[in-house]
């Protein structure tokens, strides 16, 4: 039984590192639509990214699942320790795998926070630009030679010259 158990998680490993290696791709795939000029290729991306999240969600579920059912805590040091008490021989690759994906993880969170500051940014230039084009049609509050604010009072082009 703990042999089965093991296979299926060393299964649910691999699966999360291929997935988690897609996702990597698929970010920086984001991270050149982004700094592009074609930015609506974006579009294309945001699906395949939402099923590999969901996918990497149900497989962390399958992770979380089998630490719990071998009673221990989702960790490098408690998955050796635990490996290493019942004498598994592939101990060693089991392990190899859960670095991998750590690893792979972590890069693919440095690569999100890359791409959530360049949206950032792009939202904030956007911002600019709304504020400039919203202000073009606002009547500025300008002042005559003596001082005195021009009145409102619609006059001929002429006489505003």
């Amino acid at each position: 039984m703990v042999n089965q158990q093991l296979n299926q998680f060393q299964d649910t490993l691999c699966a999360s590192i291929a997935a988690a290696q897609e996702f990597s791709v698929l970010l920086i795939d984001e991270k050149q639509h982004l700094t592009s000029t074609q930015r609506e290729m974006i579009n294309t991306v945001l699906p395949q990214k939402e099923q590999l999240i969901q996918r990497l969600g149900t497989l962390q579920n399958s992770i979380l699942a089998f630490c719990t059912a071998s009673a221990i805590e989702p960790s490098y040091g408690a998955l050796r320790a635990y490996l290493y008490r019942l004498g598994i021989p592939e101990a060693e690759t089991i392990l190899g795998y859960w670095t991998v994906l750590k690893n792979t993880l972590i890069k693919n969170q440095a690569l999100n926070k890359t791409n959530e500051a360049i949206l950032k940014e792009l939202i904030r230039r956007n911002q600019i630009k709304q504020a400039i084009v919203t202000n073009l049609g606002r009547q500025s509050d300008t002042y005559s030679a003596p001082g005195q604010q021009p009145s409102r009072t619609v006059h001929g082009w002429v006489e505003q010259v």
